[in-house]
Formats: structure tokens, C-alpha cells, sequence
């Protein structure tokens, strides 16, 4: 039960450092040209945000 408890309390400290340091992590991620095509490829996976970026460029 402790472990299950100190794997919780981890888990959500994780998620609030990350939502904390969302910008500068998603920076970091896009600096890297394999993570930004990876990342970009899959957001054009998705028909709305496809549809919206394609209605803003032509």
C-alpha cells in the first residue's frame, strides 16, 4: 500500500512540474528537428487542426 501511494504522489508530481514547465519543455522538444517533424506530423493526423492550419495558408 505505501508503494502504491509513493508511485501516486510521484506520478502527480511529475504532471504538475511538467504543466509548470509546459513552454520550455515543448521548446525543447521542437529544437530537436526528429522530435519537430514527429510532433508536427502528428497534429496533421488530426482533421481539425489539419483543416484549420490548411484554411489559414491558402
Amino acid at each position: 500500500m505505501t508503494r502504491f501511494v509513493f508511485k501516486l504522489v510521484f506520478v502527480v508530481a511529475l504532471i504538475l512540474i511538467g504543466y509548470q514547465y509546459r513552454y520550455r519543455l515543448l521548446n525543447v522538444i521542437l529544437g530537436v528537428p526528429l522530435l519537430r517533424r514527429f510532433a508536427v506530423g502528428r497534429m496533421m493526423s488530426f482533421p481539425g487542426v489539419r483543416d484549420k492550419f490548411m484554411k489559414e495558408m491558402f
